[in-house]
């Protein structure tokens, strides 16, 4: 669905769910993504609610005091490295691990006295956990045959989510007889079968090979919208988080390090953490000289000189900071442009051909490295530039973020 919306996140109010099931087509969903944003709504009610939560093992702090809300039809995705505590917050939402403080509200109803099996929530496990002696169809049925339904409405219900993902051609078949991919999405459709409120998912497609992971997160995206279901995903995996989420919720050490948007986590992050985390970025030190016409005036050793960065930071004159620019937002040039306020001479040290972009990676005359890439927009490049040039790398003083924490 490549005209969903993955920008600044526009606030407008927030559209029931039942509004966004269907198959309205792709035009349809892209203007209903524009317009979803029931967080910058003050009188929306939040689905998921953490309070206060905690949870240690031993002396390890895995949550440390955590609010956070995720709204009703959101995909949301938790994000962190190994460790931040985003798999141990979903295991407390389902009911696997119990928060040593604080509440978890699920529709207004607190879920501590509820046990896991009578949670309006479903994980969806990395590892899939489909039974091998069943068929596909056998599988998706499984957790319903729980349920109070006829034979009649089972096969009805699994009917409709072999169709939606796919795979009813293949409905006889055992696990063993699946690709990653078909396995992946047996294991989707048994989690939705039983149509819980929540969808959680556990790394759903680190299993999957580069390529085949691509295609699912659209599909992923596709089907919540589809059902109009709030999925809640964990994942280290920076660019999954940026394709399928509403919002992202950056973890750092059992805390939320940055919530919001997609395109405001990379284009303005609030720390040199998350600025570090997601994506590739170049991070100047530097010190604050003064500040003019809107713009700080940075002294920064690397580059052997001075950097104007756009800025509202309040500083003070010699404090600290960190200019963070993304390799994207800087272009490298044979001749000194006369036309860009921060110009960087550097050495070309190593180049990555990508295919779609190359990177280049500068030395500067400090030692220090910089980060450029360039879009491979033709065919053919006229005389290319090549390791061991001497280049200048430049970009404007609005591609560059401050940083001060």
């Amino acid at each position: 669905m490549s005209d969903r919306l993955r920008g600044d996140g526009v606030a407008g109010a927030a559209r029931p769910a039942k509004e966004r099931i269907g198959k309205p087509g792709r035009a349809g969903l892209g203007a209903v993504r524009r317009e979803f944003a029931p967080w910058a709504d003050p009188a929306a009610t939040p689905l998921i609610r953490f309070e206060g939560v905690c949870k240690r093992f031993g002396d390890a702090v895995a949550i440390d005091n955590l609010d956070l809300s995720v709204y009703r039809g959101e995909f949301f995705c938790l994000l962190g490295p190994s460790g931040c505590g985003k798999s141990t917050l979903m295991r407390m939402l389902a009911g696997f691990e119990q928060p040593d403080a604080g509440r978890i509200l699920l529709d207004g109803v607190d879920q501590a006295e509820i046990p896991p099996h009578n949670r309006p929530v479903n994980m969806m496990f990395q590892s899939y956990a489909l039974f091998p002696h069943m068929s596909v169809a056998q599988n998706i049925a499984f957790g319903l045959r729980q349920l109070s339904l006829s034979k009649a409405d089972i096969q009805a219900r699994v009917d409709e989510m072999l169709t939606m993902v796919q795979l009813t051609p293949l409905a006889r078949r055992k696990p063993h007889q699946l690709s990653g991919g078909q396995r992946q999405r047996v294991a989707l459709a048994r989690a939705l079968a039983r149509r819980p409120q929540v969808l959680l998912l556990d790394e759903p497609l680190g299993a999957l090979d580069k390529k085949l992971r691509e295609e699912t997160q659209f599909e992923l995206m596709d089907i919540q919208e589809e059902l109009g279901a709030t999925f809640l995903v964990v994942t280290h995996d920076q660019e999954e988080a940026m394709v399928m989420a509403d919002r992202i919720a950056v973890m750092n050490q059992g805390r939320i390090a940055q919530l919001d948007t997609p395109g405001r986590i990379y284009e303005e992050p609030v720390s040199r953490y998350v600025a570090d985390f997601i994506g590739d970025v170049n991070l100047l030190e530097g010190a604050a000289v003064g500040r003019e016409d809107g713009l700080w005036r940075i002294a920064c050793p690397a580059t052997g000189g001075e950097l104007l960065v756009a800025s509202d930071a309040v500083l003070t004159v010699g404090q600290q900071v960190v200019v963070a620019v993304r390799p994207e937002k800087i272009r490298i040039d044979r001749a000194r442009p006369t036309d860009v306020a921060n110009v960087i001479p550097g050495e070309v040290w190593d180049i990555g051909y990508l295919g779609d972009w190359t990177t280049y990676v500068l030395k500067l005359a400090g030692g220090e490295t910089l980060k450029t890439s360039r879009a491979n927009v033709s065919r053919h490049v006229v005389e290319p530039v090549t390791w061991e040039e001497t280049v200048f790398a430049s970009f404007a003083p609005d591609a560059a973020v401050m940083l001060t924490g």
